[in-house]
């Protein structure tokens, strides 16, 4: 990510003027078991998908909400981008793709029996959405369904 003084100008006034949403307190539900009892999964906003997965649509101006699953067992050069974004550094990722993508520092941990699982499925979604109305009404509880019903306790939320 670039510093904001490196921006162009409409990225800068974009940024600057940015409003977040205020909806209340976020929901919060504390963990019922240990640690290393909990099953594990990873939500990305990178745009993260598969090389075989349908690319995220870049041509709606608003973003799109959209998500894509990524079963845990995918090698990592089956990884790559759907994101065009200039400001957009891919260097991180092409070194490691646990900086944005930590799945070998959780297998790590669950090794380790600090983290009891991994779940058998990961999400990925566009980071650049700017009406976020569909997201918070489809695409993020239906998410958040297919967590439930898979049992994970834990979902690692990995903004980029």
């Amino acid at each position: 990510m670039p510093r904001f003084e490196d921006l162009d100008p409409d990225s800068q006034q974009f940024f600057a003027n940015f409003k977040c949403r205020e909806d209340g307190p976020p929901p919060w539900t504390p963990l019922t078991k240990p640690l290393n009892e909990c099953k594990v999964a990873i939500v990305t906003s990178s745009g993260l998908i598969r090389k075989s997965d349908k690319p995220f649509d870049l041509s709606n101006p608003e973003g799109d909400t959209s998500y894509r699953v990524i079963p845990s067992d995918t090698p990592p050069r089956e990884l790559t981008f759907s994101h065009t974004s200039t400001n957009w550094d891919r260097t991180g990722f092409a070194m490691d793709v646990n900086v944005i993508f930590p799945i070998d520092r959780l297998r790590e941990l669950v090794a380790e029996g600090v983290l009891g699982s991994l779940a058998d499925k990961y999400f990925a979604f566009m980071g650049a959405i700017f009406n976020v109305e569909p997201l918070i009404e489809n695409s993020a509880p239906d998410v958040g369904r297919q967590l439930k019903e898979a049992g994970v306790d834990i979902a690692l939320m990995v903004p980029t």
